[in-house]
C-alpha cells in the first residue's frame, strides 16, 4: 500500500494520467515448469479411453503454482519491452521515454498505470495481455450476483489467495462513503459486509462492481438547496433475499427538502 500511496501522490502533484486495469484470466497465462496431470474434463472424455489422463501445458485457476507462474510470465514480458523493476517493490515497474515516463503497479491481476502521456499508456495496454478497463456500471450491484456463504474459500489455496485481498479495507472505505455522501449504496454495502470473516472470489467481484458503479457517478453527491423543508420518508423490503438464512432485508430513507438526511438497510 505504501507504493500505491506514493504513486497516487505523484499523480496528484504532477497532474499525471492514471488508469486502473485488470487482466482477463490472468492465471491462465502462466507456463508450467512441472509435469502435472488431470483427469479428462467433463464433456471431453474419450470413449474407450476413460482411464487416460491429460497433461497440463498451461496454468489453471486454483493451482498452487498459478500465482507464481503468472507473475513470472508478466515479469518476463515487462523486461522484454524495456521496463525496469523496482528493487524495493518487485510489483512496481518504470520505463522512461524521451519526454515522458510510465509507472506500472501490479497487484495479483489488477494494475495501476500512471504516466505523463495518455498515448503511451493506451499503447501499453494493448501490447500483450487482454486488459479490461474498470468500466462504470449503472447499478450498485448486478442482478447476476447471488452471494452466499457457499462461495467462501473451501481450500487452503483459496484461503491463502483471499488473505492477500484487501476486502475489509475496501468495505471500510465503502461504508465511509455510504455514511457521508452516498446513501444509494447502503443496501449493497450491507450485502457484501456479511462475508467479512470469510470472503471469497465472488464476494470480491461484487465489491469491485460497487467501486465501478461509484466510478461512473463521481459527480453524484448530496445537494443542500434552499428548497422547502418538506420531510418525506420511503421504505421498502424484499422477500427472503438472503440466500443463506432466507431473511428479508428492509430499508428506509428520509429526505428533507429533497436531500437524504437519514438512511439504513438491514436484514
Amino acid at each position: 500500500m505504501s507504493t500505491i500511496r506514493l504513486v497516487l501522490r505523484m499523480v496528484a502533484a504532477k497532474n499525471l494520467y492514471l488508469e486502473q486495469l485488470d487482466v482477463k484470466t490472468a492465471f491462465l497465462h502462466g507456463d508450467l515448469e512441472e509435469d502435472l496431470y488431470m483427469i479428462q474434463p467433463e464433456g471431453f472424455i474419450v470413449q474407450g479411453q476413460e482411464n487416460l489422463v491429460c497433461k497440463l501445458r498451461k496454468s489453471l485457476y486454483d493451482l498452487k503454482q498459478g500465482l507464481r507462474q503468472w507473475y513470472k510470465k508478466f515479469d518476463s514480458f515487462m523486461h522484454r519491452i524495456g521496463y525496469k523493476r523496482c528493487e524495493v517493490d518487485h510489483c512496481c515497474y518504470v520505463k522512461s521515454f524521451d519526454n515522458s515516463y510510465i509507472i506500472l503497479l501490479l497487484y495479483v491481476d489488477d494494475m495501476l498505470i500512471a504516466g505523463s502521456g495518455i498515448e503511451k499508456i493506451n499503447n501499453r495496454k494493448k501490447q500483450l495481455f487482454n486488459m479490461n478497463e474498470a468500466k462504470p456500471v449503472s447499478t450498485p450491484l448486478g442482478s447476476h450476483f447471488k452471494l452466499s456463504k457457499e462461495q467462501s474459500p473451501k481450500t487452503k489455496e483459496e484461503r491463502d489467495h483471499m488473505s492477500k485481498v484487501p476486502y475489509a479495507s475496501a468495505i471500510g472505505s465503502l461504508m465511509y462513503i455510504m455514511v457521508c455522501t452516498r446513501p444509494d449504496i447502503a443496501h449493497v454495502v450491507g450485502v457484501v459486509s456479511r462475508f467479512m470473516s470469510r470472503p471469497g472470489k465472488q464476494h470480491w467481484k461484487a465489491v469491485k462492481w460497487i467501486l465501478r458503479y461509484l466510478k461512473g457517478l463521481l459527480d453524484t453527491c448530496l445537494c443542500f438547496t434552499g428548497a422547502s423543508l418538506k420531510l418525506q420518508g420511503y421504505v421498502d423490503a424484499d422477500f427472503a433475499g438472503d440466500i443463506d438464512n432466507r431473511n428479508s432485508a428492509t430499508g428506509f430513507v428520509f429526505t428533507l427538502g429533497g436531500t437524504a438526511i437519514s438512511q439504513a438497510s438491514n436484514l
